[in-house]
């Protein structure tokens, strides 16, 4: 039977995916074969270079038959099989690096999630608070002390430091006694407000730091 690898073409993509995936098998299995394990993440990398070198002049846009697909074999094997290529050490790099490092976006997202996820409740906490004694608007304060901290992710919450700094920046800008104008407004307000002394202290914090004068848990 005929092995044939569409190599574009979005009608027959499903079935050039599994044609890859049993090149992809063969190769590591060649390779297993003559001494030599291969990852198959590492193969698809080889895989996809030896296509697109011009040298090797496979037409991506057109059905790879029989003897293209075993020429592709051979060549990745050969490739996988050469101890002193060093396009080889730069791909095993390169895979090495795909699959142990996230990107930097990759990693602003992953750490917003779980601001995000440590956050939430203690939002709830704050916007649904009815305190109205002594100790529980100096318990509301400091869960609007931590929100802040927690949401700038600049410093621990747990920190008494960072906590202390963090409290003096927002008593500067929103005393304790303002809590009870806070807690009259609509959840929606309240969230509004939390956003914004954040966003306030954060930038206190910042420029004492740049002074010299604080940014307690603030890297560089």
């Amino acid at each position: 039977v005929e092995r044939k690898i569409i190599m574009s073409g979005t009608a027959n993509r499903i079935q050039a995916e599994g044609v890859i995936k049993n090149i992809i098998r063969e190769i590591v299995q060649e390779c297993a074969s003559r001494g030599e394990g291969v990852s198959e993440t590492l193969v698809a990398f080889i895989v996809k270079a030896v296509v697109l070198e011009p040298e090797n002049d496979f037409q991506v846009d057109r059905v790879l038959a029989s003897d293209d697909v075993q020429r592709l074999i051979d060549l990745c094997v050969k490739r996988l099989l050469d101890g002193k290529s060093s396009s080889l050490d730069t791909i095993k790099m390169q895979v090495y690096f795909d699959m142990n490092y996230t990107t930097r976006d990759e990693f602003l997202t992953e750490h917003r999630r779980v601001l995000e996820t440590r956050l939430q409740p203690i939002l709830r906490e704050i916007t649904d608070n009815r305190a109205s004694s002594k100790d529980e608007l100096e318990s509301l304060y400091r869960k609007i002390v931590s929100s802040v901290l927690l949401r700038s992710g600049l410093g621990s919450p747990t920190d008494i430091s960072v906590v202390r700094e963090a409290t003096a920046a927002l008593q500067s800008v929103f005393p304790q006694t303002e809590l009870g104008n806070f807690l009259s407004l609509s959840k929606r307000d309240k969230d509004r407000q939390l956003v914004e002394l954040t966003q306030i202290v954060t930038g206190i914090r910042l420029f004492n730091k740049e002074c010299g004068k604080g940014g307690e848990g603030i890297d560089n």
